[in-house]
């Protein structure tokens, strides 16, 4: 029966192709392939003729390893595939991370090339980069769109440079106050920091909890110490202004700055014992394991420390975030850093440059802000946020915790940066003077002479 069925076809065929053959006026057959073929053909043909840009990412990690990724990796999946019909959004992730982006960058510079658009994830090329003149300008877009510019936040300020531009801005930001065990200050009777009103209320907690015998906090000669000394510099108009000079002052022999570093030695860091201060570096994170272990009072540490609540021994209920206190009676203050982010070649066209802005535009809206915060992937820089409606849809523990961390930060009265973004190479020298004023054999005058001479040698 199929040999039958066969030969009839192939007798049809036979005769379809002389009747074309002879001149037939007839239609010509056209298969079900052929058509899927010629729209194929179209549909790229149409792709072809639409702008194309390269969008590079530090992302790769496989969903097993990190969630988060997964995650950034459907953003902008979604953004290239709701605008396919407008241009070709070519997203890759780029697995040296980072920091790999940046030095490609650096070599790409030197032989006159750069990146379509890029997210350097911290990582500073805007300097050299604008100084070849390799990237564009985004402050121009930012300054004639007000729901961008609050989708940027605090990247708007922070990145304005000298000259009045703005080369980046990032859809994340590393906010920082700290946490508490809210069940440890109970046991010490101590006010706990959402009822602090200055920081002489601090000073009475860290006393009521040593006279407890319970250790108010875990440091070391490094990042969690920087976080507290760049918090109390928040404190006043004039301890501000010093603080946010920076990496320009030309002394360190500033009244603000010595009282800042008297507070660190004589109210926190002589407060603690030898064992509860750690020699500092990334391999140092005593300070974090002993208090989600329920060992210490307080972690200085930023909003995406949240996740460290899950299953910890101190108990997830007891686990709070704060923001730092002022001497401005009820005023608080946050370290909100931006940084380095997306940035845009000045090598693209019209037509491309403006898919380039909508996809940073699309990155800081309210709507990507929130599902970055929802998700647990950090704080977003977006003033945008409906934190009420985000503690709302929230359900697990650590979420809401970063949902709340997250609004603090974002409602503080003063927001700053790091003490790194600040302060640059000085932030080294400072930090190694944590040890001796600790024990003593450093005054807080060695300390200034010591910084200024660092500023003469670096002169």
């Amino acid at each position: 029966m199929k040999k039958k069925l066969i030969s009839l076809f192939l007798c049809a065929s036979l005769a379809a192709s002389m009747l074309v053959g002879c001149g037939s006026t007839e239609e010509p057959v056209t298969t079900e392939v052929e058509e899927a073929t010629e729209e194929v053909a179209t549909t790229e043909e149409v792709a072809s003729e639409l702008p194309t840009i390269t969008f590079t990412h530090g992302y790769y990690h496989d969903e097993s390893e990190w969630p988060a990724a997964a995650e950034m990796r459907a953003i902008y999946q979604e953004f290239a595939d709701a605008h396919a019909d407008e241009f070709n959004f070519v997203v890759v992730a780029d697995e040296s991370g980072a920091e790999g982006i940046y030095n490609t960058a650096l070599n790409d510079l030197g032989a006159g090339s750069f990146y379509d658009i890029a997210d350097f994830g911290g990582w500073n090329i805007t300097p050299v980069a604008a100084a070849a003149g390799a990237i564009v300008d985004l402050k121009p877009y930012l300054d004639e769109d007000a729901a961008f510019k609050a989708g940027v936040g605090v990247c708007y300020d922070q990145n304005l440079t000298e000259d009045g531009a703005i080369y980046s801005v990032r859809e994340q930001i590393e906010g920082v106050g700290f946490w508490y065990n809210e069940a440890l200050f109970a046991q010490a009777g101590a006010k706990v920091p959402s009822e602090w009103s200055t920081w002489a209320d601090f000073d009475a907690a860290v006393d009521a909890l040593v006279a407890a015998g319970i250790t108010p906090f875990g440091l070391n000669a490094g990042w969690p110490t920087n976080i507290l000394l760049a918090g109390y510099s928040q404190r006043s108009e004039a301890s501000r202004a010093f603080y946010e000079g920076g990496a320009t002052v030309e002394s360190f022999d500033d009244e603000t700055f010595k009282a800042s570093m008297e507070f660190m030695q004589k109210n926190v860091l002589q407060k603690i014992d030898a064992a509860n201060f750690g020699p500092g570096g990334d391999s140092d994170e005593a300070y974090r394991s002993e208090f989600f272990a329920g060992n210490t009072a307080m972690l200085f540490n930023g909003v995406w420390d949240a996740g460290g609540s899950v299953g910890c021994e101190a108990g997830a209920e007891n686990i709070k975030p704060a923001v730092f206190p002022t001497d401005e009676a009820g005023k608080t203050a946050a370290l909100l850093s931006g940084g380095c982010g997306f940035v845009v070649g000045s090598h693209l066209d019209e037509a491309q440059t403006a898919a380039a802005i909508e996809f940073i535009k699309y990155m800081t809206s309210p709507e990507i802000a929130a599902r970055i915060i929802e998700k647990g992937i950090g704080m977003a820089p977006s003033t945008e946020v409906d934190y009420d409606a985000l503690a709302s849809v929230v359900t697990t523990d650590d979420a809401k915790l970063l949902v709340e961390a997250c609004r603090l930060c974002q409602n503080a009265d003063y927001q700053a940066l790091g003490l790194g973004n600040t302060f640059g190479d000085a932030e080294g020298e400072i930090q190694a003077k944590y040890a001796g004023l600790k024990d003593g054999s450093k005054t807080v005058e060695d300390v200034v002479a010591e910084l200024n001479d660092f500023l003469a040698a670096a002169e």
